[in-house]
């Protein structure tokens, strides 16, 4: 148990340091879609904050979870649920050119640094806890950071290379 409880605290340091990165980082770029898929990962962020929060008061014995508390971690949200408030957002500033900065590119490979650290520590905890709803917990949280790396995946080929980003979404056909 004092494993997972230690887990646990890391996974909350984790998750702070992430809504901090991209709180902060979505405030200093101009790049509408890098702001809005910056923002939107802070908010899943804090989520799982909160989350991991709960589950460590429930292990460490300060606050029981409810009996249900699992159904709302159990199935993460797909990309696809993720990215439409991203693109939505994005609608108002399509007609801009998207220029990718080296700054951007970097903001985007320290997020992705940060995802992929959460999701192996989760999957580590899924893997080797001996509680139950640990188990389902950390899963379930591991698969939400994959894909929130595939998003920051995603956005940043958007970002360097639209056309390229258009030809795989939209399967364009190239006629000549």
């Amino acid at each position: 148990m004092n494993d997972l409880i230690a887990d646990t605290k890391l996974a909350i340091e984790l998750e702070k340091k992430g809504y901090d990165f991209y709180t902060e980082t979505a405030k200093k770029t101009s790049n509408p879609l890098a702001s809005s898929t910056l923002k939107s990962l802070a908010v899943r962020e804090m989520e799982h904050l909160n989350r991991v929060k709960e589950f460590y008061q429930d292990i460490a014995g300060e606050k029981k979870l409810k009996s249900d508390w699992l159904k709302g971690v159990e199935i993460p949200p797909k990309k696809e649920e993720i990215l439409k408030p991203i693109l939505q957002k994005l609608k108002s500033a399509l007609d801009k050119k998207f220029e990718t900065d080296k700054e951007i590119n970097d903001a985007y490979m320290i997020a992705e640094g940060l995802e992929r650290d959460s999701f192996n520590l989760y999957d580590k905890i899924s893997k080797e806890s001996d509680n139950e709803i640990a188990k389902k917990f950390y899963a379930a949280l591991a698969q939400e950071e994959r894909e929130h790396y595939a998003i920051l995946e995603e956005t940043l080929q958007y970002l360097n290379n639209p056309g390229d980003w258009f030809k795989k979404e939209e399967r364009w056909i190239v006629e000549g």
